[in-house]
């Protein structure tokens, strides 16, 4: 039994604060301004001038591959091309690596202003295969012995370019399994327990992962499961399967099935778009057709799942809202939560839909402000008019549209104290919130899209205590100090957070063989 002190933010819908949170077998026994007398001889810890809040939940990820690329060689910090293929040189030399894997690159990142040509990678590289993956996690650049190993199965694919090596779209997908299936299993695994860490580190403690991609067979997905199941730390960890075939979700048991990503990026300026990209006579890509994603969406909500759709761009906003509310009007069901994932560049008519059919979104507010100059890129080759309805949250708030967050990792870092400064302190003023609505999205309307609103996401008692100890008050400071804060400690349902007791395969065969 633990009693802490101090200014506890509940993150409930009247926004109580309690001086008082007493935890009981991992879960909370009481919350409220005034110690019950049965609690009063337990040694209360003191907060000081810290402040408790709920843990933080990233509402989509895609696990597996995320823990592999953010332990990959990093370049994402780094300002140049010319240093790149220096430090890529000096990887290559010390590594033994059968496939040489770069993490993090952005054209509007380094100075040249282009990506790394294959060219380039060549004179780095030339007896084994290298691979530069963008920081979108949707494209890459491959060297030219890269290209000869997957020319049969790629070249007549869309996104595929042997001349400068850069694969998008089906392309990069062919590159994906090849990176991620020459990782041993124990790799893989060992990347996930570790990441679990980092997500503490950053307060969180509940998270949805999208699987079946990038993987053969689909086995991210099972091997997730496994870990979730087998992790001893109480880190929170659901996982969806992201497929077109629902008989493939339907062998497994879960809640929410994701259909793969209607449309691109805006990095690689082929999300989809109503109206042509500025610096291109072209309005982006829309995968799969509008009769494909509603059957999908018919089908899926008969079957009673929850209904994910990956939408960046307005054209593609606009074919996620109108299949899935057809979905509801073939079948309506109530509390379904279906969702968008991104949902950039929301239209207007869009947002009307997601209130009146109750459609959720999970956003990264980080999207124009990290990596660096992405602003610029986004204003570039967008028009401010369109970045400006980038992250619309307070006018989708006010429609009544229920708002949480998410990183789509590796595309983006998970990170809630930046999701939560960026909220407050939106690129474009008039679309920022408070910090309590802020809070609320990076906390209970997360864990309500997860389905978990009765065990996570507020501080209420009979709740798990899943609390995030943050180092200064973020109700208090001034906006723009939100950035700086960070989170001291975790709790998960009563403990200190740490690392996994278990080896990665202990931990794997414990998930797939619970006692």
């Amino acid at each position: 039994m633990q009693v802490f002190h101090g200014k506890i933010i509940t993150c409930d819908k009247k926004n109580n604060v309690a001086n008082y949170l007493v935890e009981k077998e991992g879960r909370i026994a009481y919350i409220g301004d005034r110690l019950p007398a049965q609690f009063e001889m337990i040694p209360p810890i003191e907060l000081g001038g810290r402040v408790v809040v709920p843990a933080f939940v990233d509402t989509h990820m895609h696990y597996s591959a995320f823990s592999v690329l953010h332990k990959l060689y990093p370049i994402e910090e780094v300002s140049s091309n010319a240093t790149i293929l220096a430090r890529l040189r000096e990887y290559v030399e010390s590594t033994k690596d059968p496939i040489i894997v770069g993490f993090g690159a952005s054209e509007f990142a380094v100075s040249e202003g282009h990506l790394i040509l294959k060219e380039q990678l060549d004179e780095v590289c030339q007896d084994r295969p290298v691979c530069i993956i963008k920081r979108d996690a949707h494209s890459a650049v491959i060297n030219s012995v890269f290209v000869d190993m997957i020319r049969s199965k790629a070249s007549t694919l869309r996104g595929y370019n042997d001349i400068t090596g850069e694969m998008s779209q089906e392309a990069f997908m062919v590159v994906a399994e090849y990176v991620f299936n020459g990782l041993s299993t124990r790799r893989v695994i060992d990347s996930m327990v570790s990441t679990a860490d980092f997500l503490a580190s950053r307060g969180v403690g509940l998270f949805n992962s999208a699987s079946g991609i990038g993987f053969i067979r689909d086995y991210d997905f099972d091997m997730e499961r496994s870990v979730a199941r087998g992790l001893d730390n109480g880190m929170k960890m659901e996982v969806s399967y992201q497929t077109t075939d629902l008989s493939k979700a339907s062998k497994k048991d879960m809640k929410r099935v994701v259909f793969a990503n209607l449309d691109g990026t805006f990095a690689n300026r082929d999300a989809a778009l109503n109206e042509s990209y500025s610096t291109i006579n072209n309005k982006g890509i829309s995968y799969y057709a509008d009769q494909e994603v509603e059957d999908f969406c018919r089908k899926a909500n008969r079957a009673g799942y929850q209904i994910a759709l990956h939408a960046k761009g307005d054209a593609a906003f606009d074919q996620a809202t109108m299949a899935i509310a057809q979905a509801l009007e073939d079948y309506p069901r109530f509390d379904h939560r279906h969702i968008i994932f991104h949902g950039s560049l929301p239209s207007k008519r869009g947002l009307e839909i997601c209130a009146a059919y109750d459609i959720m979104l999970a956003v990264n507010p980080t999207i124009l402000t990290y990596p660096d100059n992405v602003y610029d890129f986004m204003v570039k080759n967008l028009s401010k008019p369109r970045v400006e309805r980038m992250n619309p949250l307070r006018e989708a708030r006010d429609m009544g549209v229920r708002i949480c967050f998410q990183s789509g990792a590796p595309a983006s870092d998970p990170d809630p104290i930046r999701w939560i400064s960026d909220a407050v302190n939106n690129v474009n003023p008039d679309q920022s919130v408070s910090v309590h609505e802020a809070l609320r999205m990076a906390t209970y309307y997360g864990a309500l899209s997860c389905f978990e609103e009765k065990e996570s996401g507020t501080l209420e008692i009979g709740k798990c205590c899943d609390i995030v100890i943050l180092d200064r008050d973020i109700t208090e400071i001034p906006l723009d100090e939100i950035k700086d804060v960070t989170v001291s400690e975790m709790y998960l349902r009563g403990k200190i957070y740490s690392r996994s007791r278990a080896g990665a395969m202990t931990t794997m065969l414990r998930g797939m063989f619970p006692q």
